[in-house]
């Protein structure tokens, strides 16, 4: 296992509350998912400034559905010379496309986003081109039109930013979404955010989805299992971004 240079914060340092089994999960390169009610429930969100902002989310946006998510990218250091190349690799937002999915209803796997790209406005449907930054900035937030699986067209505000020794990331819709031509959530009731922390035993990457389904919309749909997937997708994005970039 390669150290994190610099940072003296284990894992278990990091997240007092995590049990033997779980510290060995992420270790094996497992998944942890959870259903938090409250913000003290949250259990994945790392001590510290990376973690508040995750904490947060459920004291700002009180609502039914919340999901929290964690892997780990073992023994793969996040370095300063790092962290542009990773937010150049976040902002190929094209790669989104493809991501899949368990669907029960087809008893398989399935697309879950296809056809996502930058756009000037949510409402647009002409791509813009993305183009690499060449210093790293503070925070950056863009507009991302995606195709998804049930709720069809949709835009999303994604933001970027360093947060303390790592980076922050987010996705927060920014019209309607519809299922079977019944509005699901209204703007603004679906937001993931995800922090990248660095820890000795490599990358760590938390998430929390908090969602707001219309009342008539969570009647037909299990949205605690719709926003597991999506949160477990862009989760498993980000992680294939970050890992692809800094193991090289």
């Amino acid at each position: 296992m390669v150290a994190n240079p610099g940072f003296a914060s284990s894992l278990k340092t990091l997240l007092p509350g995590l049990q033997e089994t779980e510290y060995s999960e992420l270790l094996n390169g497992s998944t942890l998912v959870a259903w938090p009610r409250t913000a003290a429930d949250i259990r994945f969100s790392p001590q510290g400034t990376m973690g508040d902002v995750l904490r947060a989310l459920p004291k700002e946006f009180d609502v039914p559905v919340y999901v929290e998510s964690s892997f780990l990218v073992p023994g793969i250091a996040l370095g300063e010379d790092k962290k542009l190349g990773i937010i150049n690799e976040l902002l190929k937002v094209e790669t989104l496309s493809g991501v899949t999915y368990y669907s029960e209803r087809r008893n398989g796997i399935a697309v879950l986003f296809d056809n996502v790209y930058q756009v000037a406005q949510p409402g647009s449907k002409t791509p813009m081109e993305t183009k690499p930054l060449t210093a790293l900035p503070d925070s950056l937030e863009l507009s991302v039109h995606l195709r998804d699986s049930n709720f069809g067209s949709s835009w999303y505000e994604m933001s970027i930013k360093r947060l303390g020794e790592g980076l922050f990331f987010s996705l927060q819709n920014q019209r309607p979404l519809h299922f079977m031509m019944i509005r699901a959530f209204s703007e603004n009731d679906v937001r993931m955010r995800i922090v990248i922390a660095s820890v000795d035993e490599g990358t760590y990457v938390a998430a929390i989805c908090a969602a707001n389904p219309a009342k008539l919309a969570a009647s037909l749909v299990d949205m605690y299992s719709a926003m597991e997937k999506r949160l477990r997708a862009v989760q498993g994005w980000v992680v294939e971004r970050i890992a692809g970039k800094i193991s090289k």
